[in-house]
């Protein structure tokens, strides 16, 4: 688990917490993660699973990049 996935889980586990709710719904989670600095950047693609991913996107595109 990378930094920010537990930022995340850490930021999730607060709110249930805070607020009395076990189960936040996808808006609240969405209020969370906007709380967080997460902000829409590109328009919606097709999403694919990529399990396992230990580094942030942007980490993964430079890599590409610095390898091609």
């Amino acid at each position: 688990m990378n930094e920010e996935q537990l930022e995340f889980i850490q930021a999730i586990d607060e709110y249930k917490r805070v607020n009395s709710r076990p189960f936040p719904t996808w808006t609240e989670v969405l209020d969370v993660m906007l709380y967080l600095g997460y902000r829409k950047v590109a328009p919606v693609g097709e999403f694919k699973l990529s399990k396992g991913r230990q580094t942030p996107l942007k980490a993964n595109a430079a890599a590409k990049s610095a390898a091609d």
